[in-house]
């Protein structure tokens, strides 16, 4: 249970044993003046990791902010970075560029590769990213986790404790949360909804939709974000069978649509609560619970109108990408009940208003369900990730959303989890008005980021005096 001690906002772990809310002792601090935090080597020429909201928290807590964990360059005309990551590897190995690579495998792009000095502790944040490394991938650009891998094939032979160096990443964890793979591994949990993986799956489908000709379904593609490529179609309805005798490759998701969604006056949500992975061996993995509600801006209604190929994704859809749109304009800016302008409020919102108009609703159970649902998520991420990887204690911590729904029972929902939460700087403007969400999702983000640092407790020699956190 979530003792009553617990505020909104804090951390609360999600062990593999045992879903139980508990506090856990920080890893030990590390001298203040080795604290030091190494972003992505273009970052600052373009928002390609977690943008300037990560420096400023990071700079706010006391630590020292690179972006040169190696050589990058930022190419305009194309909008793209190459990273010379051959001198984060030599820098791991303790080796010059030259002594590893030879003479000619360390010119690259006409660029001499450079030493660089390994600090006492480092705290690398560069996660899966889109860039270009020199000779690989015919040199194209393309999202790929290198800082990560390397960390793993050569992390053992670093100085000291493996907590003295700490990535914001554990490898492999896009491909197994891909929505197919994830699929595959809670079909059975009675919090997930029932889901076929396509094409494979397609005659199973096909004889659950002929038994259960009043439900709905909603298709997502295998690995696409912010809504895009979903559609909700009846079980009668000639396209949704047309749809999936048309599927001959490329591996999608068909799953039943939660028909009876708790609304919020009228209008549909789902809820993003951020899990936060920070040791697979023993596993350790902690539920922020002040997390945030995400609406779909037009009242929810099932019909025709709004179903198959009339499909209205701001009536079915809470992705921001698909209610923030010039069509729909009106609706995302007007006055909503209890959620305002926009499409957002915080989780603390949303259980606060359900204890005061329904008593049928419990904080503690309700908890006790994300909890549940996390600690299973925890360790299928943690058992994948170890299956395929040797990775050291104290070197890996990875933050995920977690996208959940309520039901009109109160039953949780796991819709997906995603490896890139979005925890920076949220657009001032939308479709050329303020954003009405901006002040609500820039505080929630820089909370999460200042909640993490607090629960690594690296910086705890530090006074800190923001997030819900406290060493």
């Amino acid at each position: 249970v979530v003792p009553e001690a617990l505020k909104e906002g804090d951390l609360v772990s999600a062990t593999a044993e045992k879903a139980k809310a508990r506090a856990l002792p920080p890893d030990p601090a590390w001298p203040v003046s080795d604290l030091r935090a190494f972003d992505a080597p273009t970052e600052g020429h373009c928002e390609i990791n977690y943008g300037p909201l990560l420096r400023e928290v990071l700079r706010a807590r006391g630590w020292r902010y690179s972006t040169a964990p190696c050589h990058g360059v930022y190419d305009e005309d194309t909008d793209s970075s190459t990273f010379y990551v051959k001198e984060f590897e030599a820098c791991l190995r303790g080796k010059s560029p030259s002594e590893l690579f030879g003479k000619s495998g360390s010119l690259e792009d006409g660029y001499r590769l450079q030493s660089l000095r390994l600090p006492r502790h480092a705290l690398w944040m560069m996660g899966r990213m889109p860039f270009r490394v020199p000779g690989t991938a015919r040199d194209q650009c393309r999202s790929r986790e290198d800082f990560v891998q390397l960390v793993v094939d050569h992390g053992a032979g670093l100085p000291g404790k493996p907590g003295n160096y700490r990535i914001a990443k554990f490898p492999g964890t896009e491909r197994i949360l891909f929505k197919t793979n994830f699929t595959k591994a809670f079909k059975d949990k009675a919090w997930y909804p029932t889901t076929f993986v396509l094409p494979e799956e397609k005659q199973g489908f096909l004889r659950e939709v002929a038994a259960r000709r009043n439900a709905l379904w909603i298709g997502k593609p295998r690995n696409e974000y912010g809504g895009a490529g979903i559609c909700v179609w009846k079980g009668t309805d000639p396209a949704l069978k047309r749809t999936i005798q048309e599927i001959k490759a490329g591996r999608s998701v068909m799953q039943r649509y939660l028909a009876d969604p708790l609304l919020l006056g009228g209008y549909k949500f789902h809820i993003r609560i951020h899990l936060v992975i920070t040791n697979l061996s023993p596993l350790e993995a902690f539920v922020q619970e002040n997390g945030q509600c995400l609406f779909a801006t037009k009242p929810y209604r099932v019909c025709d109108k709004t179903l198959g190929v009339n499909f209205d994704p701001p009536v079915h859809v809470t992705n921001m990408g698909l209610n923030a749109t010039p069509d729909n304009k009106d609706n995302f800016l007007k006055e909503k009940p209890l959620i305002g302008k926009g499409q957002q409020i915080r989780v603390r919102q949303l259980i606060n208003h359900l204890m005061s108009v329904n008593p049928n609703f419990d904080r503690t159970y309700f908890w006790q369900q994300v909890l549940d649902i996390a600690a299973d998520t925890a360790t299928y991420i943690g058992t994948s990730v170890q299956r395929r990887f040797k990775v050291l204690p104290d070197r890996h911590f990875e933050i995920f959303g977690m996208d959940l729904m309520l039901d009109k029972k109160f039953k949780v929902w796991m819709c997906e989890v995603n490896t890139d939460p979005g925890l920076g700087y949220p657009d001032k403007e939308v479709l050329g008005s303020p954003n009405p969400d901006y002040k609500k999702e820039l505080t929630a983000c820089a909370e999460t980021l200042h909640d993490v640092f607090a629960l690594l407790g690296l910086d705890s020699g530090v006074k800190q005096t923001q997030g819900s956190l406290r060493h």
